[in-house]
């Protein structure tokens, strides 16, 4: 992970709560946009998708509104993509299957087609995984 580009990303993205404290400890101002795969799709889910004319960054601090640092400390199934490293042919198909539908509905909540027009698209496109 290269400081730089989490500072410069407009959303951190990591599979593993380990992941986001690690960009944060590096990057502390990075918190309100740095998120795991999981959490964030519970979390939008729970808020709504991105509103017309909404930019990423303010979609992002209605989504983590409550959020505290604490609440990823340690791990969690809920938070974390397990890591299939040295398993099985099927873990890693589990895994990349579970990755394809988080990022399916995370794309429709970040990026929703609305009824006339083009999808929103964010003030730039660097994002830091």
């Amino acid at each position: 992970m290269d400081p730089a580009e989490v500072r410069s990303a407009d959303l951190v993205v990591g599979m593993a709560r380990e992941h986001v404290r690690e960009a944060v400890a590096a990057v502390p101002s990075a918190w309100p946009r740095t998120f795991t795969l999981k959490e964030l799709v519970r979390r939008a889910e729970q808020t709504g998708p991105r509103r017309s004319g909404e930019d990423l960054a303010s979609w992002l601090a209605r989504v983590g509104s409550g959020r505290t640092p604490a609440e990823l400390l340690g791990s969690s199934p809920d938070d974390d993509v397990a890591d299939p490293l040295g398993g099985s042919r099927s873990d890693y198909e589990r895994v990349a299957s579970e990755l394809e539908g988080l990022t399916d509905r995370l794309v429709e909540l970040a990026f929703p087609h609305p009824a006339s027009g083009p999808p929103p698209q964010p003030a730039s496109s660097r994002a830091a995984l």
